[in-house]
């Protein structure tokens, strides 16, 4: 322990100002600061983070907006589209010019190409060949012009009726020995077949759904009609030379012969009124009476007074050409005279200037 009188409790005092101790400078302090200040920082965020449980997220209460959304196979329908291309490489460009947009050429091409095969079909569709479309046979590129095979659907649907029938008609034994009951069928050729009477029906069912088809192909169709009243060939049509006459037509023809026979009626006559139209009428517009005299004893006046209207307009007319004539003979006649002018004064001009003398040559 310490002596010193000066201690109470015999402790050595430090000293504030050691030769060893090391002064800290500014850049030290700042350093030790940051580097404080971010791990209090990182402890704040652990300790939140571990106190705060995480949910499942919620979808947003917004709907999307419907011209970012795309609809569902645009994507592969554009991407087929591109390999049916020729150059399959390209994609569509479309060039900002001067004029507006401008569509590049392959896109053009291709969109040329697929409305061309559409066409196609639709014309064979009208036409109904759909035999080739059910067929499967294919453009150039191989592929199926048609997408859907009716016969086959309608065959498929014809087997189904059947099990479904065969199924109905198990636990019944005298309904199906009806079924397998043969009966004459005649087919569409005029032939008599021997058939059970189920496929007896489903014959009829197939050639009714073939008329109805028909039916509905020639009504959609774009071609005209065949006219059914026609001749083909030499034909004598008998019935123009025949004098036989049933009881109807010798009526009809007795009513015409009548009508043919009496005095032509002259029809009633009708007149536009004016008073049944409320409107404002055009500034020629002249109301003729309903009287039939009057209006006659009108359009009379009216005529006439056409008439005297005409003869003052051709009148006048040949005053103003007899006018112009006289301004045209004046015109002329001063035209002359200051022609005739002009000359006297160019040949009076010409006798002030001396004549030149010819002289002998020797001299």
């Amino acid at each position: 322990m310490s002596n010193d009188p000066n201690n109470l409790y015999n402790f050595k005092k430090p000293k504030l100002h050691s030769s060893s101790a090391k002064e800290l400078s500014s850049s030290t302090s700042l350093a030790f600061s940051s580097t404080l200040s971010s791990l209090l920082a990182s402890q704040t965020q652990e300790s939140s983070s571990s106190s705060t449980t995480r949910g499942r997220p919620r979808h947003s209460k917004t709907k999307e907006d419907i011209f970012k959304t795309h609809n569902k196979g645009t994507k592969k329908r554009a991407a087929k589209d591109l390999e049916d291309d020729e150059d399959g490489n390209t994609y569509t460009q479309i060039r900002k010019t001067g004029q507006g947009e401008r569509i590049d050429d392959s896109t053009l091409h291709r969109s040329k190409k697929r409305l061309a095969e559409k066409a196609k079909i639709y014309s064979r569709l009208k036409r109904g060949d759909h035999d080739r479309l059910a067929n499967g046979d294919g453009d150039e590129n191989g592929e199926a012009e048609g997408l859907v095979d009716f016969d086959r659907k309608w065959v498929e649907g014809g087997e189904k009726d059947e099990d479904s029938d065969s199924d109905d008609s198990f636990g019944a034994g005298a309904s199906n020995a009806e079924d397998n009951q043969l009966v004459e069928y005649e087919d569409e050729f005029g032939r008599l077949r021997q058939v059970t009477r189920k496929e007896a029906q489903r014959l009829e069912r197939q050639r009714r759904n073939a008329l109805l088809g028909a039916e509905e192909l020639e009504r959609m169709s774009a071609r005209p009609a065949q006219p059914s009243q026609l001749i083909y060939g030499d034909t004598i049509q008998s019935s123009a030379f025949t004098s036989t006459l049933d009881s109807e037509t010798a009526e009809k023809m007795e009513e015409l012969a009548k009508k043919r026979d009496r005095s032509a009626t002259p029809p009633e006559m009708k007149h536009y009124e004016a008073d049944k139209e409320v409107r404002s009428k055009g500034q020629g517009f002249y109301s003729f009476s309903k009287d039939e005299e009057m209006r006659k004893e009108e359009m009379d006046n009216l005529e006439r007074m056409r008439k005297e209207t005409e003869r003052g307009r051709r009148e006048r007319e040949g005053l103003k050409e007899k006018r112009k004539r006289e301004i045209e003979e004046r015109r002329r006649v001063l035209g002359e005279k200051r022609a005739k002018k002009q000359a006297d004064a160019f040949l009076e001009g010409l006798g002030d200037v001396p004549t030149p003398t010819l002289t002998d040559g020797n001299e």
